[in-house]
């Protein structure tokens, strides 16, 4: 089972134009999303009540839909405000009506009880519309449940073998030496989520600026539903020892973010989209930069697919489950208490 109240993403921005009806399903329910005359966003069950025609194939007017199949109209909160030849409507006659907001240069819907949804409680992702980084979007499909691409982003100890061809560094003395400069991660377990905090000491180079050493503070922080905000900062090396063990106050050498989120369109579907990009100061970099990140999210893809396939193939079988998991434990603890306090949703009556 996957959350409902919460926000899900479920396009970039520029995916919505002005005259598009964009068909979008999340946990097997579909929805057309649209603007709306004053370029807010609306989102509909996409199903007439009729004969469940879908209204992304129908036709936008003002800020309504209408069903290309009997003529029936529908406003943005669900109302159907016309069916031809008919002067009395029953409110029976209706569609489901979704909480959706813009924020972050992103589309984001609440799936669960629309009185609580909070707009406060969208992600702090940092969007293309960040002034203080070059931020690239991008969006793909993986052929596996939601909660596989989360444990693959919470355990960020799988990037020396499966990005060992973009970033990572899986012979035995790289991974000697990423251990012993490692300090070790600080976990915290927020309300919603999880946030891990670490150093990478003595680095001797990198795909993004090249074979300059540094230290890398590494933040990574996970929301619910399955957003991953991922920065870091690198600086010279010895950093800490200069710092003498209070914040670090020094002009770092280079910055680069990553923003991730996990939309389940079905059991075994979802929809990944993220984001990639160096701050503002090195925006020249920004095609290089995501390059690199866009064919490590590849290799994820292929590695997660493939043990999606064997999972398929092995029921019964369970996970065992080592140091390594700390994060995904933690945060799969917060996801089943979230989870058990939830209400389901009914359908328009």
């Amino acid at each position: 089972m996957f959350l409902r109240n919460c926000w899900y993403m479920v396009g970039w921005s520029t995916d919505f134009t002005a005259d598009a009806i964009v068909p979008f399903t999340v946990m097997d329910e579909p929805l057309a999303i649209y603007r709306k005359t004053d370029g807010s966003l609306a989102a509909l069950e996409d199903r007439c009540c009729h004969r469940l025609a879908p209204l992304s194939v129908g036709r936008k007017e003002g800020d309504e839909l209408r069903c290309m199949y009997h003529g029936l109209k529908f406003a943005a909160d669900g109302r159907c405000t016309e069916v031809p030849g008919q002067d009395r409507i029953s409110p029976r006659v209706c569609v489901r009506a979704y909480p959706i907001v813009e924020k972050h240069g992103a589309a984001w819907v609440w799936m669960g009880e629309a009185e609580k949804a909070d707009e406060a409680l969208v992600p702090p992702i940092i969007g293309p519309d960040n002034a203080e980084w070059a931020m690239q979007c991008s969006t793909f499909d993986m052929d596996v449940n939601a909660e596989l691409i989360s444990d693959n982003l919470l355990d960020l100890s799988h990037a020396p073998f499966v990005h060992e061809a973009t970033f990572g560094a899986s012979d035995p003395v790289a991974l000697k030496m990423m251990k012993e400069s490692e300090t070790k991660r600080g976990v915290t377990q927020l309300e919603r989520g999880v946030l891990a905090d670490r150093w990478q000491l003595g680095r001797q180079s990198n795909p993004y600026f090249g074979a300059r050493p540094c230290d890398d503070h590494v933040v990574s922080l996970f929301l619910v539903p399955g957003v991953f905000i991922l920065t870091i900062t690198s600086y010279e090396p010895g950093v800490l020892e200069r710092s003498e063990g209070g914040d670090v106050t020094e002009t770092p050498i280079f910055k680069r973010c990553t923003c991730q989120m996990i939309t389940p369109i079905s059991k075994n579907k979802s929809r990944f989209f993220f984001n990639f990009g160096p701050w503002a100061a090195a925006a020249d970099l920004k095609q290089h930069c995501f390059g690199i990140a866009d064919a490590a999210f590849q290799e994820d893809k292929r590695i997660i697919e493939a043990q999606q396939d064997m999972i398929h193939r092995s029921p019964g079988r369970k996970f065992v489950l080592l140091p390594m998991d700390q994060p995904v434990v933690r945060y799969n603890e917060i996801y089943a208490r979230l989870l058990a306090v939830e209400k389901p949703v009914a359908e328009p009556a």
